[in-house]
């Protein structure tokens, strides 16, 4: 196995994962999958409260008591639970605040704050409807972010196992002390702020739409025809899926052990994980078309129970898909590491977001042969669906790369070589199973 102290990608560990008891013999994951589970439906149902108590929030307001009652109800359920077997036992106050060192990782953050609005600024992309609640939540959330953030590097600074951490180096950096600075970690640094510049963007607005949905749905005419049955339990699946999406972009916090440990080093990762979300995806769908006029619906519309059993399993899958992101938690991030999550779906197959996403895409548009009236656009809708298939195989073997350097994650993916559902696949097509770098 790879040490992580020889990997030039990984920051020093911080804290020491707790010691949970498990029954299995996978390693320790670092999410309680049913804490998260938990934590999850009270603050589904605070929304509830207020959706059908009838105040008048705005989405912005929902999504912060969403966030909020989500990350309270983890941290506080992980304090009462665990105990001393948490990542709270490992936090203490281990130094008194030095000004000078804490205004130099301020000037660090203040810097990388300017450097992302000033890209949001510049690029174009930027300019589309779809960010505005976005902007606009930060121009008028500044008045509490900047005293949050000064105190945040206050208590981090009291309490963070390295005093001269990359915000350190970054600070000393721009004051023209080059030699403090370790390119390596600074260069990480840049690239976990990426990931927030790209990701949390996306999933704030995608979060938002969901809650307006959310907030001005009418349940009681939904119930009317199968399909709007499904259209609302799957908005809802989704609505799960973003709130732990988006959450996770927010805490990344090292005071809670939620920080980013590694962020994937290569080109090629970042390329093929950027590549299926918009506006990058709308640029090769016009290539890799797949839905076309097969959309599961005309199929099985006037057949009876066929229509619901489809549906069914269908939502069944996305469901599978979104407890994933549960058991990600607070941890949840694309293109990083976090901390190993062995508990929930990842119980059973190392991937289970990627592999019930791709089944569920080819139940709801199937190419189906015998029902197409155009055999050609079949043909060519299966070989395209596969190309996208092909690109999530991609993301998971860069992210198992980059996860591979970590002694806890090869353990783990080698023993779902044998522990996963889909260990026989795995038998019979042999480039599916996970083979340990070389020492």
């Amino acid at each position: 196995m790879i040490a992580r102290k020889n990997n030039p990608h990984i920051y020093p560990d911080e804290y020491i994962p707790f010691a949970q008891k498990s029954s299995s013999d996978l390693p320790v994951s670092e999410n309680s999958f049913m804490i998260n589970l938990t934590a999850g439906i009270i603050s589904i149902a605070l929304v509830c409260g207020v959706k059908f108590a009838g105040w008048n929030w705005s989405s912005l307001a929902v999504l912060v008591l969403f966030v909020v009652s989500l990350s309270i109800g983890i941290w506080g359920m992980e304090f009462i639970f665990r105990g001393k077997r948490s990542l709270f036992d490992d936090i203490k106050f281990r130094r008194s605040v030095a000004l000078e060192r804490v205004a130099y990782k301020l000037l660090a953050m203040f810097f990388i704050w300017a450097l992302m609005a000033f890209l949001y600024w510049l690029l174009p992309v930027y300019r589309d409807g779809l960010f505005t609640d976005y902007f606009a939540f930060f121009l008028k959330g500044w008045w509490f972010f900047v005293p949050a953030g000064i105190l945040y590097f206050v208590l981090e600074d009291k309490i963070s196992v390295r005093e001269h951490d990359a915000y350190w180096q970054l600070g000393r950096w721009l004051c023209g002390h080059r030699n403090d600075a370790n390119r390596s970690e600074m260069i990480e640094l840049f690239r976990g702020w990426g990931v927030k510049f790209f990701f949390l963007a996306l999933m704030f607005p995608y979060f938002l739409q969901r809650i307006n949905w959310f907030m001005k749905a009418d349940f009681t005419q939904l119930m009317g025809y199968p399909y709007d049955v499904f259209i609302c339990l799957n908005e809802l699946i989704f609505l799960i899926d973003l709130l732990f999406a988006t959450s996770g972009y927010f805490m990344t916090f090292r005071l809670f052990n939620t920080q980013i440990r590694s962020s994937e080093p290569t080109l090629w990762g970042w390329f093929v994980a950027v590549l299926c979300y918009w506006p990058f995806r709308n640029l090769w769908s016009y290539y890799l078309e797949y839905d076309g006029q097969l959309y599961w619906v005309k199929i099985f519309e006037n057949t009876g129970i066929w229509f619901v059993l489809w549906m069914s399993v269908l939502l069944i899958f996305e469901l599978i898909f979104s407890l994933s992101t549960v058991a990600l938690g607070l941890r949840f991030s694309n293109l990083t590491y976090r901390g190993l999550i062995t508990d929930g779906p990842y119980r059973f197959t190392k991937h289970p977001a990627y592999v019930f996403k791709n089944i569920s895409w080819w139940m709801m548009y199937m190419p189906f042969m015998l029902f197409a009236s155009d055999w050609q656009l079949a043909l060519r809708s299966c070989l395209m669906l596969l190309a996208v298939n092909a690109l999530y195989y991609c993301r998971a073997k860069t992210e198992e790369n980059h996860l591979s350097h970590y002694p806890e994650y090869v353990e783990y993916a080698l023993k779902m070589n044998e522990k996963s559902i889909f260990a026989p696949v795995a038998k019979i097509l042999p480039f599916l199973k996970y083979k340990a770098p070389q020492k």
